[in-house]
C-alpha cells in the first residue's frame, strides 16, 4: 500500500533553488511507494514547476492581495493549531516541512514529520528574533528527523536549537546532472560577451549581489574588461545598476531577468560567483559545478565541500580575494577545470541522493510516532478578526506619559485600537501628514503641526519603514520636537 507524503514549502511558485530542489525530488520517488501531495504557503505565479501528474498540488494558504493574508500569519504565529486545522489534512502518513519557520509551524501535531532545512538558521540569533527561535524550537518539538543540507546548516542546528541535536540527518542537496545538460543544450537568443562573471539568484539583501560591482570594478582597476552578468530579478536591480553607472561600469554590467531555463545562459559563463550572507547549500553553484564551470563565493553552507579542495571552486572572505581569485580561475585551463568538475559532481549524482531520501523516508514511516496528540480538521473552520496585529511597545511607552501617536495606516490604526481598548496611556493626540486622507475614512488624525499645541512626553512613529520612519523624525525635529521624546521600534506581531 502507498505511503501518503505531504510537503510544505513556503513557496512552489517563486521560482527559487528550494522549489526546484523539491521538483526534482518529488519527480523522482518511487510512484509505486509514495503519493505525493504539495501545499505551499504563499502562491508567487513566477514559476509552474513541472511536476508529475501523479503529484497533487494542495494549493496556497496565501497569495499576493489575500484580504486574509495577514490574519493568516497572525494565526500562524500566536494561534496555528487553528491553521493546522484549516489547511492541513489528516490523512498523510508523513509530513514534510521543506524549510524552518512558517512551512514547520504548519506541521500537524500528533503526527510523523521531518523538518528539512536549507539554509542555516543564523538570523533567529538576534535578540528581536528571540520569539521566532522559540517558535521553531516548538515546532521541532512535533518531529522526528530534522533534515540539514549542509555543514552551515548543522552547526547552526546544533547552536541556536541544541535541545533537538539528536534529531540532526545530514543530506547535502543532490542535482540531476542529465537534465542540466540536457537543458543546457536548448537554444537562447542570449549571448554572453567573455570574459565574464555570472550571478545567479534573486537580486536580494540575502543574497548580496552588490558586492560583485565592487569586486568587478576592483578587475577593471587591474585592466581586466570583464563583463558581469545578474540572472535573476528583484528589488536591488535599480540599486545595482546604478551603483555600476556610478562607477562608470553601466557597458559591462547586464541582467538577463528571470529565465524558466537559466542554463543555456550558465553553459557560457566563465566564472560562477555567488557572495551570499546566507545559504545552506546553493543549488546555482551545484548547477554551475554540472556544467563545468568553476565558483567563486563567500562562506556559505556547502561551499567548501563543493570546492573539492580549490579544483573546483574559491571560498573567500573579501572582495579583493574574490577578484584575485576570478582573475585566477580566468587564467586556469578550461578543459582541466571540466575534468575536476566532473569528478566532483559525482558525489552529487541523482540516483544516491534519491537512494538516501527514500531510506530516510522508509525509516521515519516506520516508526512509532512519539508525541500522543493530534488535531480536528476543519478546512471550513472561520478565522475571527483579532481586535489589533501589532504589538504596543509598552516598554517604550510608560503608563503615566502622555503620548502623540504618528501615522494611522496599518500598524499605527493597530496602536490607536490597543489605547482605545485598554487605556493603557492618555493619547493626547493622533497625527498624520495625510491627515486628510484619513479622516475621510473617519479617523480622528489631526495635522503633524498639532505637536507643536499639546503636551506630551512621547512621540510615537507608527511605521513598519525604518527609513520612512527616520523622514518622520526628521520632519518632526524640524517642528522642534526633542529627539529623545521621539520613539520607534521596529512594529511586530502580537504574541
Amino acid at each position: 500500500m502507498k505511503k501518503k507524503i505531504l510537503f510544505i514549502i513556503w513557496s512552489f511558485s517563486y521560482g527559487g533553488g528550494a522549489e526546484a530542489l523539491l521538483t526534482m525530488i518529488v519527480n523522482h520517488l518511487d510512484p509505486q511507494k509514495y503519493e505525493i501531495g504539495i501545499l505551499e504557503y504563499y502562491h508567487a505565479e513566477i514559476k509552474k514547476e513541472p511536476i508529475h501528474e501523479t503529484i497533487t498540488y494542495l494549493g496556497a494558504v496565501t497569495f499576493a492581495g489575500d484580504a486574509e493574508g495577514r490574519k493568516k500569519y497572525y494565526y500562524l504565529l500566536n494561534e496555528p493549531s487553528r491553521m493546522i486545522s484549516r489547511y492541513i489534512p489528516p490523512d498523510y502518513d508523513l509530513y514534510i516541512a521543506f524549510n524552518y519557520q512558517i512551512p514547520c509551524f504548519l506541521l500537524p501535531p500528533g503526527k510523523r514529520c521531518i523538518a528539512w532545512i536549507h539554509s542555516d538558521i543564523y538570523d533567529l540569533q538576534s535578540p528581536a528574533m528571540a520569539k521566532y527561535l522559540m517558535l521553531q524550537n516548538q515546532a521541532f518539538q512535533k518531529v522526528q528527523t530534522i533534515v540539514s543540507i549542509s555543514d552551515l546548516t548543522t552547526k547552526s542546528l546544533q547552536e541556536l536549537c541544541p535541545a533537538h541535536a539528536d534529531k540532526l540527518l545530514e543530506i547535502y542537496n543532490g542535482v540531476d546532472t542529465e537534465q542540466i545538460r540536457k537543458k543546457a543544450a536548448e537554444h537562447t537568443a542570449i549571448r554572453l560577451q567573455h570574459p565574464n562573471l555570472l550571478f545567479v539568484g534573486r537580486l536580494e539583501k540575502r543574497k548580496n549581489p552588490m558586492r560583485l560591482v565592487h569586486i568587478l570594478d576592483l578587475l577593471h582597476q587591474r585592466g581586466k574588461r570583464i563583463h558581469l552578468y545578474y540572472l535573476g530579478q528583484g528589488e536591488l536591480q535599480t540599486e545595482i545598476r546604478e551603483a555600476a553607472e556610478w562607477r562608470g561600469l553601466g557597458g559591462y554590467v547586464h541582467f538577463t531577468g528571470y529565465l524558466q531555463n537559466p542554463y543555456p545562459v550558465m553553459a557560457q559563463c566563465d566564472v560562477n560567483c555567488l557572495l551570499s550572507e546566507s545559504e545552506g547549500f546553493s543549488m546555482s553553484l551545484l548547477e554551475g559545478t554540472a556544467l563545468g564551470k568553476p565558483f567563486v563565493s563567500s562562506r556559505i553552507g556547502g561551499a567548501m565541500i563543493l570546492s573539492a579542495g580549490g579544483s573546483c571552486g574559491t571560498v573567500t572572505e573579501t572582495d579583493i580575494q574574490a577578484a584575485e581569485a576570478v582573475a585566477d580561475w580566468l587564467e586556469r585551463d578550461r578543459d582541466k577545470i571540466r575534468e575536476d568538475c566532473e569528478t566532483c559532481i559525482k558525489r552529487f549524482a541523482l540516483p544516491g541522493y534519491i537512494n538516501r531520501i527514500e531510506a530516510l523516508l522508509d525509516t521515519v514511516l516506520s516508526a512509532p510516532i512519539r508525541i500522543s496528540s493530534s488535531y480536528v480538521y476543519d478546512p471550513d473552520a472561520e478565522l475571527d478578526e483579532p481586535a489589533y496585529y501589532y504589538q504596543f511597545p509598552s516598554e517604550y511607552i510608560h503608563m503615566e506619559e502622555k503620548m502623540i501617536l504618528y501615522g494611522a495606516g496599518i500598524v499605527g490604526t493597530d496602536y490607536w485600537r490597543f489605547l482605545q481598548k485598554t487605556h493603557y496611556c492618555e493619547l493626547v493626540a493622533w497625527v498624520d501628514r495625510e491627515y486628510e486622507t484619513w479622516q475621510k475614512e473617519g479617523k480622528r488624525v489631526l495635522p503633524i503641526t498639532a505637536v507643536q499645541g499639546v503636551q506630551y512626553d512621547r512621540i510615537l512613529i507608527a511605521n513598519a519603514n525604518k527609513k520612512t520612519a527616520d523622514i518622520i523624525r526628521g520632519d518632526l525635529e524640524q517642528l522642534g520636537v526633542p529627539g529623545e521624546k521621539i520613539v520607534w521600534v521596529q512594529p511586530d506581531y502580537i504574541w
